[in-house]
């Protein structure tokens, strides 16, 4: 029988220490002030699954201090962790991921990269959990396709980084229409890519986008996590959690007051 579970499902950090626009408090961006806050959210709500759908580094090139950054915040998690990469740490030769250490960052991290997919399955929370890693953001990287069968006895939660739309053809690159997550068979669908909150349920299948954590990036409209809530009774509820404000990330960059 299902469990009921709680998971955070976040996208789009976009570390990067070189990155212009500090942070303070200890934090050398935003993106690293943000990601903090979504691991004391993953925390503060007890989660038992903490999802990253992609573009946890905004470029292969960053140093290893954000990698060792990463680390250091899986730390403070208790729960397992599955990472997909995306279009901006996309898996190829020259990979942030490739100098990614799944030993250092712990036995609760899990990452999902292989190119035809891959699966973890959690049997310790009823949880099975499959994506695709992006060896290139290409019309022709189909983020979807090659999703295993279900599993009813496990929640079954897919990751995919790209763009919803109605059709494959003209809509750019790593498309996910709205017929492949109707017929996915994934009770929730964690998406990134796309900096704002957004929902794309298909049929029996929730699907969101939670948007970028680091609200610099989206404006008024970012800066959130979503909190899934899974129960065998009740169904799945997302509510929105803010982690860093829009509003106050400007008053910082003219030297005002604090996040």
């Amino acid at each position: 029988m299902q469990k009921t579970l709680t998971i955070v499902h976040t996208s789009d950090v976009h570390l990067d220490s070189r990155d212009t626009d500090k942070a303070t408090d200890g934090f050398r961006s935003r993106a690293e002030r943000a990601f903090a806050g979504v691991v004391d959210a993953t925390r503060e709500v007890d989660a038992d699954l903490f999802l990253i759908a992609g573009d946890l580094f905004d470029n292969n090139r960053v140093d290893d201090s954000n990698i060792d950054f990463v680390y250091d915040q899986f730390a403070r998690l208790d729960c397992p962790v599955v990472m997909l990469p995306g279009n901006h740490d996309v898996h190829d030769e020259s990979s942030v991921w490739n100098r990614f250490d799944f030993d250092l960052a712990g036995d609760h991290v899990h990452g999902l990269m292989a190119h035809d997919g891959d699966c973890v399955t959690l049997d310790e929370i009823g949880a099975r959990v499959w994506g695709k890693a992006m060896a290139e953001h290409a019309p022709e990287n189909y983020p979807l396709t090659g999703a295993p069968e279900r599993h009813d006895r496990h929640w079954n939660i897919g990751m995919a980084h790209g763009q919803v739309c109605e059709r494959r053809v003209g809509q750019g690159s790593s498309p996910i229409t709205r017929a492949e997550i109707r017929a996915s068979g994934f009770d929730y669908l964690a998406l990134g890519h796309i900096h704002v909150w957004a929902e794309h349920s298909e049929g029996d299948t929730v699907a969101y986008y939670p948007g970028s954590p680091v609200a610099h990036f989206a404006g008024a409209n970012g800066g959130y996590v979503a909190v899934v809530n899974l129960c065998p009774d009740d169904g799945i509820n997302v509510q929105s959690r803010k982690v860093s404000s829009w509003e106050r990330a400007m008053e910082r960059s003219n030297g005002g007051f604090p996040f």
